[in-house]
């Protein structure tokens, strides 16, 4: 009778399952929960021990996930990435595994792979988030104009995501289409009034079209937004200076200054205004003290400032 009421209310062992598999199961439940608390406070590498023991055990997908997260926090999208390659296998239909994947191969400069990856989510639905990812990746490519289409219906599934109107405003500006890239930058800006990025694209825009101030503005936004925002000081100081307005250049490498001591790029763009204010002594004072502040390794910045190719390299 009691061997009865065990079996009845879970008290034995079930009715097939033998006590070394029963084991097995408490072992990956230990293991996988003590690597979800360690995650919880930050043990990010004993929660990574914990996860990839309790696979050894057993292929589950929500560890799966769990030790793709923790090799995130670490810096190991590699890692991450093979941990996504498992789950793509285990759960072939769960379509965020593939955008997770696609992000972390964006990351790793490999866009073919994150092409694969969203055109394997919109074979089966038409995600916003596959088509920006997708777009992203082919904008790294050079396909622009693909870029622009999958970004439109991007828009079409989602018109309130900043990130497809800042992405599209910037391959509209690579194709000299500067009406269309003020349009959807303006539109960035509405759904993102904070966003640093948005006003350094539409100031590099506004230059296009002549509007100065306009850009000067932006740019003043941005340092407004962020005191310590190296390039909007930069482009600032350069625009000041292609318009002949050199003091007010100095003076607005003054105040970068004050607020960066250490800002090596800042003293070398003053350099070039003093000298064009005629200054030698004092430009040449600035070229020192910049070329001692900047990386030794980095011949450019012993040179006055190639302000098109800090704009280039700076993320969009």
């Amino acid at each position: 009778m009691g061997s009865f009421f065990k079996s009845l209310f879970g008290g034995g062992t079930d009715a097939g399952e033998k006590p070394e598999e029963k084991e097995k199961e408490r072992k990956f439940d230990v293991l996988k929960y003590d690597g979800i608390k360690a995650l919880k406070i930050r043990k990010v590498g004993y929660a990574i021990r914990c996860f990839n023991e309790a696979l050894n055990l057993k292929e589950e997908a929500e560890t799966l996930e769990y030790l793709a997260l923790a090799h995130i926090q670490q810096g190991e999208n590699k890692d991450a990435i093979e941990a996504y390659n498992r789950l793509a296998i285990l759960v072939p239909e769960d379509t965020d595994t593939f955008l997770k994947r696609a992000q972390l191969y964006l990351q790793e400069e490999q866009s073919e792979n994150a092409i694969e990856d969203c055109q394997y989510v919109l074979q089966h639905t038409p995600d916003y988030r596959a088509f920006l990812l997708l777009a992203n990746a082919q904008n790294k490519l050079g396909d622009t104009a693909n870029a622009i289409n999958n970004l439109t219906q991007a828009a079409e599934l989602k018109n309130d995501v900043m990130d497809i109107f800042l992405l599209r405003a910037a391959a509209y500006h690579k194709l000299e289409q500067y009406d269309n890239a003020l349009d959807d930058i303006n539109r960035a800006i509405e759904l993102a009034p904070e966003e640093e990025t948005a006003y350094m694209q539409r100031a590099k825009i506004q230059e296009h079209f002549r509007n100065y101030e306009a850009a000067l503005q932006d740019y003043a936004t941005v340092t407004s937004l962020n005191p310590f925002h190296e390039q909007a000081y930069l482009e600032s100081g350069r625009l000041l200076m292609e318009n002949q307005r050199i003091d007010e250049a100095i003076q607005y490498f003054d105040e970068a200054l004050e607020i960066k001591p250490d800002f090596g790029k800042a003293y070398l763009a003053r350099a070039e205004a003093k000298r064009l204010k005629g200054d030698s002594e004092g430009a040449q004072k600035d070229v020192e003290t910049g070329s001692a502040l900047c990386s030794e390794t980095d011949d450019e910045t012993k040179c006055p400032v190639n302000f098109d190719n800090l704009y280039a390299n700076r993320p969009l």
